[in-house]
């Protein structure tokens, strides 16, 4: 005759062995602990892999919103470089090709926007320097060459320092001629005056008489010629002229 405590200890969940058999209500319980732990696995499971598709959603969105940015900055930049291009070709008539406008315009915005320049400001000097022929060797006015080459009549020591600063190699002479190189020396070059004379005029008087000169004549209190800075004014404002003339001419004109 089974006890009321066997009979009890038959039906109660758990690992109970009887007679090396394993009771009915013991598999429910261990079926029942099984889909708790498959509910809960399944939740983890879901939990994780969600979390994970979050995160790459997430940086989808942060590659798109940064692919975005710049696509509108180069459509910035387009813009502004097709504004500068027709500005040249209006300014100089035509008389440069459009081979050189569009090759001169692309160094001379990177090499404005690097060095915090409005870019007319340095077409307006290219323009005195050399009237936007990348191949002009300047001249004294005895006639005699002066070493200064290509669109900002650079000349070689200089050129070489300022390479050297700015880690570009200059071994060919030749390559100051080259636009890509001598606008982005030059450019530097004229930030280098400015700065060290903490004067944006006495800095481009300094780009075309050389700092010593300028450094002698405020020494010794003596004028300054200042007629290559009224030039490089006066064309920067005549580029921003011609700009907005064309700008209220409208793309279709």
């Amino acid at each position: 005759m089974r006890t009321p405590q066997h009979h009890r200890r038959r039906f109660l969940p758990g690992i109970v062995l009887h007679r090396n058999k394993l009771w009915i209500s013991e598999l429910y319980g261990y079926a029942i602990l099984l889909g708790l732990l498959a509910a809960l696995f399944s939740i983890s499971l879901f939990v994780v892999l969600n979390a994970s598709r979050i995160h790459r959603n997430e940086i989808a969105i942060s590659r798109l919103k940064i692919e975005r940015l710049k696509a509108t900055r180069q459509i910035a930049d387009f813009v502004e470089m097709n504004r500068l291009a027709v500005t040249l070709r209006e300014f100089t008539r035509d008389r440069i090709p459009s081979s050189i406008i569009g090759t001169l315009v692309k160094h001379v915005y990177e090499s404005s926007k690097q060095f915090g320049y409005d870019p007319l400001l340095v077409l307006a000097v290219i323009n005195v320097e050399s009237m936007f022929d990348p191949k002009a060797f300047g001249r004294y006015r005895s006639g005699a060459l002066s070493g200064a080459l290509g669109l900002m009549q650079l000349k070689l020591e200089t050129a070489r320092e300022v390479a050297n600063d700015l880690g570009m190699k200059l071994d060919d002479p030749k390559d100051i001629l080259k636009p890509e190189v001598n606008v982005v020396i030059g450019v530097a070059y004229l930030t280098r005056l400015i700065a060290q004379f903490r004067s944006f005029k006495l800095g481009v008087l300094a780009y075309n008489q050389g700092p010593g000169v300028i450094i002698q004549s405020l020494s010794e209190k003596r004028p300054l010629s200042i007629d290559y800075y009224n030039r490089v004014l006066r064309n920067y404002y005549k580029l921003r002229e011609t700009t907005r003339k064309m700008q209220d001419q409208g793309p279709t004109s």
